[in-house]
């Protein structure tokens, strides 16, 4: 399970650090993609191939299901990362979210996956996450969906 938030920063050559708590659990390397809310995501590599196969169950013929799975397989990218938790962000994700040499990104934990923020980016979710009253009368309404 990943938890907790993290900053670091990027190097010339786009590279960045994974904090330190997640890297016995990516020992074997990652998937990096885009995420769904302007961000990047780090997945598991059984958890991004479990994520594989239940998109697979989508209807090929259904367009917001090729949609979907263009926005989660067309950028992935397998990362290995070396003895420091070293990994190299790949150039398109770097210009697409517009990370640059020394720019602070954020790690966040986020149970199965980790999520990669700009700092902006991050501070807007946090807004959105912790401080808006619409958003935690929804996250009451999940818990009368769901039983534990």
């Amino acid at each position: 399970m990943f938890t907790g938030v993290h900053e670091h920063t990027i190097d010339k050559k786009g590279r960045t650090s994974l904090p330190a708590r997640y890297r016995a659990e990516l020992a074997r390397g990652a998937y990096i993609t885009v995420g769904i809310d302007k961000n990047l995501v780090i997945y598991p590599i059984e958890y991004f191939e479990q994520l594989a196969k239940e998109l697979s169950k989508f209807p090929f013929a259904d367009p917001i299901a090729r949609k979907f799975r263009r926005r989660i397989f067309n950028k992935a990218e397998f990362v290995e990362f070396d003895a420091n938790g070293r990994f190299l962000i790949p150039n398109y994700l770097r210009d697409e979210f517009q990370f640059g040499d020394g720019d602070k990104i954020i790690f966040a934990g986020s149970d199965e996956y980790i999520e990669i923020w700009t700092a902006e980016g991050w501070r807007q979710a946090e807004e959105e996450t912790f401080e808006d009253e619409a958003t935690n009368a929804q996250f009451a309404q999940l818990f009368d969906r769901q039983t534990f």
